[in-house]
């Protein structure tokens, strides 16, 4: 679902024939007069809904990289625990075979 939005967006906001259609020429109208502030409005509509379309497309993207680094780092640290696990592991072993050496040792002394 997430990818379809994601898609129509990219498509609404590279679109060029739109965003060009939709701007509008302000200079044939004198600057004092309400056509122009009502067409330097419009004008200024569009670009705002541009602008916002890419602030979304821009925090999703950053919502997935922040995503997939969590997952990441999840992933990391569980096979650093896994890996301290093991190594925890074989040198109690290794103490374990060099103590029942120890005391095999002692009880052959006599």
């Amino acid at each position: 679902m997430k990818k379809i939005i994601f898609t129509i967006l990219i498509m609404l906001i590279l679109n060029p024939t739109n965003t060009k259609a939709k701007k509008i020429d302000c200079a044939k109208f004198d600057k004092v007069s309400a056509k122009y502030l009502e067409c330097s409005g419009k004008n200024l509509k569009e670009k705002s809904g541009v602008l916002k379309l890419k602030v979304t497309l821009g925090a999703e993207e950053l919502k997935t990289k922040i995503a997939a680094n969590t997952k990441d780092r999840k992933k990391k640290k569980k096979k650093k625990k896994k890996n301290i696990k093991k190594k925890k592991k074989k040198r109690n072993e290794k103490n374990n075979i060099y103590n029942i050496d120890h005391v095999n040792l002692k009880s052959h002394e006599y």
